[in-house]
């Protein structure tokens, strides 16, 4: 168990294993000891970790800037029961009743929560499946259209293209701190063998 968390550590162990592991060999770099034996490529992979944190940041600052700028049903909110952000538009009890949905459907309901409540009738009632399918498909008709008003939003205030760039660097972001893992507990470093 021990050796599979250290090949493959999850968010938390990760995190914990990046700043146990690179602490020491990092400030020992940082700070330019004479004598402190530091990998030549850490250097370089500690300026790239910077650049990227402080661009992650500006695309954090410019998304934060930005989405106030859209209508609150069309931005991502906060999906009841759950309590977790939730990236889908926010419907009104009105609208869903009149799609005939129930009113325990969440207010900022998934395409997937459609088709579960289509195939969920259909196992109730199979006799009216063709009937049931016609509301489905307005169903979907009316989110897929619901969603597009909500992209049209994202692309006028150029929400989307920060959005793609907040992923991109999260992703390099990630990458780094793989490779820097790697280099300070990699399979030919001492740090393992503990």
């Amino acid at each position: 168990m021990a050796e599979s968390s250290l090949t493959t550590p999850g968010a938390v162990s990760r995190r914990f294993l990046f700043s146990v592991a690179t602490a020491a060999p990092v400030a020992a770099a940082m700070a330019g000891f004479p004598g402190v034996n530091t990998p030549s490529s850490l250097h370089g992979l500690l300026d790239r970790y910077r650049d990227t944190g402080m661009r992650l940041r500006e695309a954090e600052a410019a998304y934060a800037r930005t989405l106030p700028s859209i209508p609150a049903t069309v931005r991502p909110g906060i999906s009841e029961g759950s309590n977790t952000m939730c990236r889908w538009p926010e419907w009104t009890r009105e609208e869903l009743r009149a799609l005939g949905l129930p009113v325990s459907m969440k207010s900022r309901p998934s395409q997937d929560n459609f088709v579960r409540f289509f195939r969920e009738a259909v196992r109730r009632d199979p006799e009216n499946r063709e009937e049931l399918k016609r509301e489905h498909v307005a169903r979907i008709d009316a989110w897929l259209s619901r969603r597009d008003h909500q992209k049209d939003w994202y692309r006028r205030t150029g929400l989307d293209v920060i959005i793609q760039r907040r992923h991109r660097l999260l992703a390099e972001k990630h990458r780094i701190e793989r490779e820097l893992m790697t280099l300070m507990i990699g399979p030919d470093k001492a740090a393992t063998d503990a």
